[in-house]
């Protein structure tokens, strides 16, 4: 009989190898903050780092000066490259744009020192010493810029130098081939590309190092927390929270899925109890007034009314008058008596008559206005459901009991009142046909009575008869007696 309603398995623990893979796929993942927040320390040493070293290259341009008096040039060039590093730093604090501006400067520096020394071999090595200050950033893009600028301006100084242009200095050589540059470039270019590579390892390193501390301390949290989580379990506290760190470790998923299934098994436990001890407080009533079935239905009413935290209930039980059927109200408890003066319902007229027919729960969680209301010393409101349920065996039908509530019900609780109803309607059954038994009995003692009364009041005309013939003979006889006396008396008379 269904109601008619309107209205995880535990995983192993992942190596410490797995730990490192899932880490540096987190660090291929790691989102702008994140890598921000790991790689701020460097940035700033390597800040102070880089600060020192182009005060030093500045500084070394101010010393070549004397050399072939390049004052203007170490003063003008090198002020603009400080400038442009310390302009856009301070217009772009949040922006990574002043290092790559830093890396195009070293190569400009290197430029400087080239043309000051009239193409001194030599200077051409600040580029590797540029490329290698560059690495503590750990970023190979910087490489780029830098090596752009020496291509530029290598070439461009190559190039006007062979020209003829005698203020434009590349090399102190007499002569240089296209292949002794190209050789010479591509050395440059491998320094750069190896450097960039260096920086990238560093970049990884420093990522993976950084990620696989931020899940050792977050597996320490978690650790923390799983055994705080676990206490309160081991303790009775089902319905402790967990926090949003144990959903990503292992062990933790482990402890939510075993406090899920305690608290499921918990659950499931106190619904069966909740049943037990209702279905044993309803067999009480039954035993305690199985001679009386309005008491046994006055007091299954009361009892399932507040044993279910309900407001007001009723059991209408089938009844006959004649040929017709009826449902009689024979017990309420806390109901609107001025609602059910009329305790009559006919088949079918309504909500209840309708369950009768239907054999079938009604539950209601949109109650119609002014269906029923529950009163209280507080004023009366209409309750938010109504559950009507067929009193029946499996056979046969005997009532209905209707119940108020302002709480909605369980699925539990449905089908403890589907099996109180069964407990109930075969009571009920059971005491008709004690009181039909006994009426009948009564009847039958009664009928025999009246037939032993009429047999004594027989047995008394009886035996009142015989004494009347036994005087009506003595009579006779003393009359036969009077007769034969006269008649002897006659005859001496005459003789």
């Amino acid at each position: 009989m269904q109601p008619r309603v309107m209205g995880a398995n535990f995983q192993p623990t992942k190596t410490k190898d797995n730990l490192i893979s899932i880490n540096t796929m987190a660090a291929t993942a790691l989102t702008a903050a994140e890598r921000k927040a790991i790689f701020e320390p460097m940035k700033k040493k390597s800040d102070s780092f880089m600060l020192s070293a182009i005060i030093a290259h500045f500084i070394f341009g101010i010393f070549l000066s004397f050399f072939y008096d390049t004052y203007l040039v170490a003063i003008g060039v090198g002020g603009l490259c400080l400038a442009s590093y310390f302009i856009t730093k301070a217009l772009l604090p949040s922006s990574n744009l002043y290092q790559y501006i830093l890396s195009a400067v070293l190569a400009i520096f290197t430029a400087q020192f080239i043309y000051q020394m009239h193409g001194l071999f030599e200077m051409h090595f600040f580029v590797f010493v540029g490329s290698t200050l560059l690495i503590t950033y750990q970023n190979w893009r910087l490489q780029i810029p830098l090596i752009i600028m020496v291509v530029i301006h290598h070439a461009s100084f190559a190039y006007m130098q062979y020209l003829g242009n005698t203020e434009i200095y590349f090399t102190q050589l007499e002569y240089m081939d296209l292949q002794s540059f190209m050789f010479h470039g591509l050395l440059a270019g491998i320094i750069c590309a190896v450097c960039a590579y260096w920086a990238f390892g560093m970049e990884e390193k420093t990522i993976s190092e950084a990620t696989n501390k931020i899940a050792l301390e977050e597996q320490l949290k978690n650790v923390k927390s799983n055994i705080a989580f676990a206490e309160q379990i081991s303790s009775g506290n089902l319905a402790v929270e967990y926090s949003e760190g144990l959903k990503r470790d292992e062990l933790g998923k482990a402890l939510i899925t075993m406090r899920d299934n305690l608290l499921q098994a918990s659950i499931k436990e106190k619904q069966e109890k909740y049943i037990t001890v209702g279905l044993t407080q309803v067999g009480d009533i039954i035993r305690n007034n199985a001679d009386s079935l309005k008491n046994m239905a006055e007091d299954f009413i009361c009892t399932v009314v507040k044993y279910m935290g309900m407001n007001q209930g009723g059991l209408f039980l089938l009844e006959n008058e004649g040929e017709s059927e009826f449902l009689n109200l024979v017990s309420c408890y806390a109901f609107d008596r001025k609602k059910y003066i009329n305790k009559r319902i006919d088949i079918g007229s309504g909500l209840v008559g309708q369950c009768f027919l239907e054999k079938n729960i009604i539950y209601m969680t949109t109650v119609p206005q002014g269906y029923v209301t529950i009163s209280s010393g507080l004023g009366a409101a209409s309750p938010n459901c109504i559950v009507i349920v067929p009193i029946m065996t499996s056979e046969e039908i005997v009532g209905v009991m209707e119940l108020a509530s302002f709480k909605p019900l369980e699925p539990y609780q449905l089908d403890f009142l589907q099996k109180i109803s069964e407990n109930i309607a075969s009571s009920i059954l059971t005491s008709r046909t004690t009181e039909r038994v006994k009426k009948l009995l009564a009847e039958s003692q009664q009928q025999t009575e009246e037939m032993r009364a009429q047999e004594e009041e027989m047995r008394q005309n009886m035996e009142e008869l015989q004494a009347t013939q036994e005087e009506m003979r003595r009579k006779e006889l003393h009359l036969r007696k009077v007769l034969d006396e006269s008649q002897v008396k006659a005859a001496l008379g005459q003789v």
